[in-house]
């Protein structure tokens, strides 16, 4: 795996949670696929920027990317319904709207969310578990109802 893929994991990692020891990152970066030691742990959280604060290792907090600034708003918009089904979240729209929520997904990546698909009123964000879905869910309904 590439220096930047392994880079883009563990922040992954780090978004979804923060970790106590570069043991418990390095364990959920092999778990991931990537091999990986405690020296190469160290100097990949050096470089993505990652501090050690109370609660572990984290990513510092930084101004919401565009993409999540948008999402609440294009969710109010044309969001009908949210529901978790299994590992899946289900979007409903109107018809011919599904594209432009799964379009600010994929810029705003929330946590959880694996990959959408758009159908002309439905989109399916896959996420890793039933647990993730249901935190997606409660996250993307909050940004339906303005919350």
């Amino acid at each position: 795996m590439s220096r930047a893929r392994r880079h883009a994991v563990l922040s992954r990692i780090l978004r979804d949670r923060p970790a106590a020891t570069q043991e418990q990152i390095a364990a959920a970066l092999n778990a991931a696929g990537e091999p990986v030691t405690q020296a190469t742990v160290s100097r990949d959280l050096a470089a993505i920027g990652a501090v050690r604060g109370p609660g572990g290792y984290q990513l510092p907090d930084l101004p919401a990317p565009a993409g999540q600034r948008r999402l609440a708003p294009t969710f109010r918009e044309h969001a009908v319904s949210v529901e978790p089904a299994a590992n899946l979240v289900v979007v409903r729209t109107a018809p011919g709207h599904a594209s432009v929520i799964a379009s600010e997904l994929d810029a705003a990546r929330p946590a959880g969310m694996v990959g959408c698909v758009a159908g002309d009123d439905t989109v399916m964000i896959a996420t890793p578990s039933a647990g993730d879905a249901a935190a997606l869910t409660e996250h993307l309904i909050a940004c339906m109802e303005g919350a």
